[in-house]
């Protein structure tokens, strides 16, 4: 058993949570959080315009680039990654995969920022400090969202070696991935978490390129592992595309092992 030759993380399209937050970050209004809009659940969150222009770009730059034909497509159940998976007009048949639904938000979703604030500012205590931990009420950690994405990479390492797989998913759900195939530490993955720069952005609509096939020397064969990755934005948000990264995955020594846990303590 083996992981497939390429794996293509797709984030969905703007959807219509992600426009009402951006419109209050940018006005401090909170009339953009309706009673309508507190009362859907965020799985039921639409696709906005742009949202849907944006995931039509995604799929014309798997189309310019050869990517047609995939032997597994799978996409989260939420009603935006579906659409976009739909959006990207790939030739195929798609797979719904509860597992891939976004991080739940629990009881942060259902509230205004001001409520949540002066009702759980002491929930959030972990917010900024441990962020890989943090788990708002009624919700899931990022840790807890690990255990769903690694079904996900079983079921692929069963059936799926060497083959070519597409996943249409979520913000959190494409970090999570980065977290475990690429063995992030937890002093790595809360920086990971909170950075603002560019390495720890998922536009939306961007693909994350997994692949075991060297990209700068198609002789070697597929190694064990996704030995590289990159970064598409073919909606925006940054450069077209990055350069191949040869993902490092650290070992510790004894004496790097208690250097890691005085990181991770804070010392």
């Amino acid at each position: 058993m083996g992981m497939p030759k390429n794996l293509f993380l797709v984030r969905h399209g703007q959807s219509e949570g992600n426009l009402v937050r951006k419109q209050f970050e940018e006005s401090g209004n909170e009339s953009f959080f309706s009673d309508e809009f507190l009362g859907l659940h965020e799985s039921q969150y639409a696709l906005t315009e742009l949202g849907v222009n944006q995931a039509k770009k995604a799929g014309l730059w798997f189309l310019k680039n050869d990517l047609t034909t995939f032997d597994r497509m799978l996409v989260s159940n939420n009603v935006r990654a579906m659409q976009t998976a739909a959006y990207l007009n790939i030739k195929g048949h798609w797979m719904i995969d509860f597992n891939l639904r976004e991080r739940d938000g629990g009881l942060f979703n259902a509230l205004t920022p001001s409520q949540r604030d002066e009702n759980y500012s002491d929930q959030r205590k972990f917010y900024n400090k441990q962020p890989f931990l943090f788990r708002p009420p009624q919700g899931e950690s990022i840790a807890d969202l690990c255990q769903r994405v690694k079904i996900v990479l079983d079921t692929l390492a069963r059936e799926c070696d060497g083959k070519n797989v597409i996943i249409v998913c979520h913000g959190h759900v494409m970090r999570t991935f980065r977290i475990i195939l690429e063995r992030m530490s937890l002093q790595k993955t809360n920086e990971f978490l909170l950075t603002s720069e560019g390495w720890g952005k998922v536009p939306n609509c961007s693909i994350i390129h997994y692949t075991r096939d060297d990209p700068f020397n198609n002789k070697r064969g597929l190694a064990d592992h996704f030995d590289w990755m990159r970064m598409i934005r073919p909606a925006g948000g940054g450069n077209l595309k990055d350069d191949f990264l040869a993902i490092d995955r650290k070992k510790y020594s004894n004496k790097e092992l208690l250097s890691e846990a005085k990181k991770n303590r804070g010392v």
